[in-house]
């Protein structure tokens, strides 16, 4: 039997881990007091937050008789940073993502060409 990374609970495997974030807004509510921007509709912006795990509860995923590991997380701090601080991070998880569903990307440059050929 392969383990699973998340181990067990109650003598049940556990397969999935989701998050719940509460009090999101305060932090960073208090933040735009300090420095206090206009957003416009569509924007995009990049929010870092201090957390507290709050709370952890376990559900049945459907149709199995596993578990998901549900953790709540209590925000604190929180602040609006530049793309430029999070890009990769951002990136490098949505590639992780994709990976995972079965997505793998070909190795091209930024003219769509294979950096191989030439």
């Amino acid at each position: 039997m392969t383990k699973s990374p998340l181990g067990r609970f109650d003598g049940r495997e556990v397969i999935k881990s989701t998050i719940a974030v509460t009090n999101a807004g305060d932090g960073l509510s208090k933040a735009m007091s300090v420095d206090p921007a206009a957003m416009d509709l569509g924007d995009k912006v990049y929010v870092v937050l201090e957390c507290e795990v709050a709370k952890v509860t376990f559900t049945e995923v459907d149709d199995t008789a596993k578990l998901a590991r549900n953790h709540t997380l209590k925000a604190g701090d929180a602040t609006i940073v530049d793309e430029d601080l999070v890009r990769a991070h951002i990136d490098e998880q949505v590639q992780r993502i994709e990976e995972a569903q079965g997505v793998h990307r070909l190795p091209l440059d930024e003219d769509g060409e294979d950096p191989g050929d030439g």
